[in-house]
């Protein structure tokens, strides 16, 4: 048996460009959020809403290639282009740029000391680890902005503090998990992006499932025909809808439009909550409101998309080998019997294949049981490269397979008894010691001109071909046809 050598390559890690243009997107890239955020600046004050710093963390902490000396160079003067250009002082703008940068440098050091699966929020501590990583690195950032605040705005140090951390800890909690969670994994196929399944566009299940994302747009409209300090809570009952609904990125982007439309709606005077924003402590408490209220979908949709994964992983296990990772007896007809229907109604051909190793119990007297589960997943593997895609292939039990076809064209499962009676025999095993291992096989083929509705009748003349071809020598194939 061989295998194929692993691609020492790291994923989501880009290998076309070559760093400095990794760097010089990164410089733009910050700079355009960095203009954004410098737009919805209130007079006097930070900006509404600054995501420059979450989208350079996680564009840092997701793919390692901007994660160079170049890219963290680049950083700078992508803040420093957009306060300039907008008419901040070289000074204050450098003062800021140090300030964005402690934060970020902080966070990235520390997502570094967690796994990948708690990078991506996909197991249930992973907005823990998240809310602790996003805390140290917003009170980083106010720490430096303490430094400034007393010169700039002419306020104490530790309200600077506060105001800074809160401030950032905002901006880290809307923007930071949609990056985390991108999910940015194409796949490719002769250097194309995979061809998709043309699916139907509407479905009551697919209507069914935009009416969580439906009511957050109707409640975000409710708290604007219905202003006051509780119109911020309007999208809770539809986010959490949403977190039990959608997957972790959906609710990432809900989370980022929440905090967005929450915040700038507020700045500008379109969402009325009754609260001064000129003034700091409001303006302290109302963003510190919006940061947790976003908490709370992402932290239900972390803990269900582990247990979506737990579920998941029970099935596989109920439902295939753990041996060969084929499908078990109840996963093959469970399988089967689900299918079964839909090809009886439209009157299609089926067939089914039952295979079992020859000699199989003299392998395991004379080499051990260990020798006889290399033999079993090595045929396995042989059989899984001879069928189709989409054909079903279970292990009933000791050395017995069996494949269910249910596209039939004439002489095709003949030609794959054959396939896989070669492709058995032409595989060897070797054993720890050295020792190498060849075995064959012997099929039965069931044919039916009609799918029934039930597959035992099947299953009982493939097990009957299966004996005709032991007889008649094992390491072949016969076949029995009904209707």
């Amino acid at each position: 048996m061989s295998v194929a050598p692993a691609v020492n390559q790291r994923e989501n890690e880009p290998h076309e460009w070559g760093a400095p243009l990794y760097a010089v997107a990164l410089g733009i890239a910050v700079c355009s959020w960095a203009l954004l955020g410098i737009v919805t600046r209130p007079a006097g004050q930070l900006a509404a809403f600054w995501p420059a710093n979450a989208l350079l963390l996680g564009l840092l902490v997701r793919y390692p290639a901007f994660a160079t000396w170049q890219g963290w160079c680049a950083a700078i003067p992508g803040y420093l282009v957009a306060d300039l250009l907008t008419g901040g002082s070289f000074l204050l703008t450098l003062y800021l740029t140090g300030a964005n940068l402690a934060g970020v440098a902080t966070g990235y050091i520390l997502f570094q000391r967690v796994s990948e699966q708690d990078r991506r929020l996909t197991r249930p501590f992973s907005v823990l680890y998240l809310i602790v990583i996003v805390v140290l690195a917003s009170a980083m950032a106010g720490f430096v902005g303490a430094l400034i605040d007393p010169i700039v705005f002419g306020r104490s140090a530790l309200g600077g503090w506060a105001f800074w951390f809160v401030t950032e800890m905002v901006n880290y909690v809307a923007f930071l998990p949609l990056m985390l969670t991108l999910p940015l994994d194409f796949k490719w196929n002769g250097g194309g992006v995979r061809k998709a399944r043309l699916r139907p566009i509407f479905t009551i299940q697919r209507a069914a499932r935009l009416l969580p994302g439906t009511a957050v747009l109707l409640s975000a409209i409710a708290s604007l025909l219905l202003p006051g300090p509780g119109s911020v809570a309007f999208p809770v009952p539809a986010l959490l809808w949403c977190a039990v609904t959608y997957g972790l990125f959906a609710n990432a982007v809900l989370a980022f439009l929440f905090c967005a439309w929450t915040l700038l709606a507020i700045s500008t005077g379109y969402l009325h909550v009754a609260v001064d924003i000129g003034s700091r402590e409001d303006l302290l408490s109302l963003r510190a409101g919006v940061t947790l209220v976003a908490l709370a979908p992402l932290v239900v949709a972390t803990v269900m998309a582990s247990r979506n994964e737990l579920v998941a992983r029970l099935q596989r296990l109920a439902t295939h080998d753990y041996l060969t990772g084929l499908l078990n007896r109840t996963g093959f007809y469970t399988h089967v019997q689900d299918t079964l229907p839909r090809l009886a109604r439209s009157k299609l051909p089926v067939a089914i294949l039952m295979i079992d190793i020859d000699h199989f119990k003299m392998i395991n007297d004379r080499h051990s049981h260990a020798a006889g589960d290399l033999v079993l997943a090595a045929v396995a593997q042989a059989m899984r490269s001879s069928v189709r895609t989409g054909d079903a292939l279970g292990r009933l039990g000791g050395e017995e397979f069996c494949v269910f076809l249910e596209d039939v064209a004439d002489g095709s499962p003949e030609a794959m008894a054959a396939r896989i009676c070669d492709t058995v025999s032409a595989t060897r095993v070797t054993l720890p010691d050295g020792t190498e291992i060849a075995t064959t096989v012997s099929v039965g083929v069931a044919l039916a001109n009609e799918a029934p509705t039930d597959i035992s009748g099947l299953v009982a003349g493939a097990d009957i071909a299966l004996y005709r071809a032991k007889d008649q020598g094992r390491n072949r194939y016969e076949v029995l046809n009904f209707n």
